[in-house]
């Protein structure tokens, strides 16, 4: 595996009460995610880190990060506030086109071939209060446009249920894959954020699995919650176990993409928070080599779950 870290988590941060950690330039986020241990890329935001490519081209050099997505911003400016890619004014909605497209020229300028968009402002809050069968035929158009402008970069959708809006369009994986489908194109695929998954009342490895299987599976984000709310939390220190499935699933499948840390520090030192991520993530990927594909398979296939969990405590846990 390869890990990354979205860049707009190493400055400053803020929820709907206050603000965390220090406002820093492109500049000094670079030079803090050079500190964290085991680090191999960042996840860069466009528009937000693209004011100066050359400026952004050269740090990546001075650094020797790889990118490993780009993710786009369409919920920040005034302009979305009533929807990106499903707004009902026909030049919002070809705005938002225009976004993706730019951001799937950049991509590979910079060493990377996924461009990720999270479509958060893109729902409703109250009931009657959109047209579904017009938003989603909108969705559809919009993301087949992006996907059709170059088919040699991915675009990758991640879902979330909500925030800022109550219903987000694509809030789960079920959807999420419809919408790749109803698109039809090669290059259109899933960013699973674990979570995102878990918030939704989803088996983050079963997810997984649904994605692989129709080869939709381009980007994962790790993080941690209580299934409450997507707190962003360090990952696998609530949802242990759903870790280590998650990425045996992932070493079923052969998955070799980006592992992208979606963690919010909060009031903790980033560099700490990020290093024991990655850390964390390591020794999962470990535990995993030492599970048997075919043992653990054949006590799945017995229903034995005592055996199973016996078996799970031994390998990860060195106490049999």
């Amino acid at each position: 595996m390869k890990y990354s870290v979205i860049t707009g988590f190493l400055g400053k941060l803020q929820d709907r009460f206050t603000e965390y950690q220090t406002n820093r330039d492109i500049e000094e986020k670079f030079e803090l995610a050079s500190k964290i241990e085991g680090l191999d890329g960042l996840e860069v935001c466009y528009p937000a880190d693209f004011a100066d490519l050359k400026l952004l081209e050269g740090l990546l050099d001075k650094y020797s990060l790889d990118v490993s997505s780009l993710n786009v911003n369409l919920k920040k400016e005034r302009r979305w506030a009533n929807g990106s890619l499903t707004s009902l004014d026909e030049k919002i909605r070809q705005q938002a086109v225009n976004v993706l497209n730019k951001a799937m020229d950049l991509a590979p300028q910079i060493g990377c071939d996924v461009v990720t968009v999270c479509l958060l402002i893109d729902g409703h809050d109250y009931p009657f209060q959109v047209d579904y069968r017009r938003a989603w035929r909108y969705l559809v158009e919009g993301v087949r446009e992006v996907c059709t402008h170059r088919d040699d970069v991915k675009l990758s959708i991640e879902y979330k249920m909500s925030e800022p809006v109550a219903h987000t369009i694509v809030g789960n994986v079920g959807k999420a894959l419809y919408l790749c489908e109803e698109v039809g194109k090669d290059n259109v695929g899933v960013t699973l954020d674990l979570g995102h998954a878990l918030y939704a009342g989803e088996n983050p490895a079963e997810s997984a699995c649904l994605l692989a299987e129709k080869g939709r599976l381009f980007l994962v984000h790790i993080n941690d919650n209580y299934r409450n709310w997507d707190w962003d939390l360090i990952p696998g220190f609530v949802n242990f176990w759903d870790y280590i499935e998650v990425f045996f699933y992932l070493r079923e499948y052969g998955y070799q993409a980006w592992m992208s840390l979606d963690v919010f520090p909060k009031n903790i030192d980033p560099v700490e928070v990020f290093g024991r991520s990655i850390e964390f993530a390591r020794n999962i990927e470990r535990i995993v080599e030492r599970i048997s594909s075919e043992e653990i398979f054949q006590l799945i296939n017995e229903r034995n779950v005592p055996a199973i969990f016996s078996y799970l405590q031994n390998k990860s846990l060195n106490v049999g």
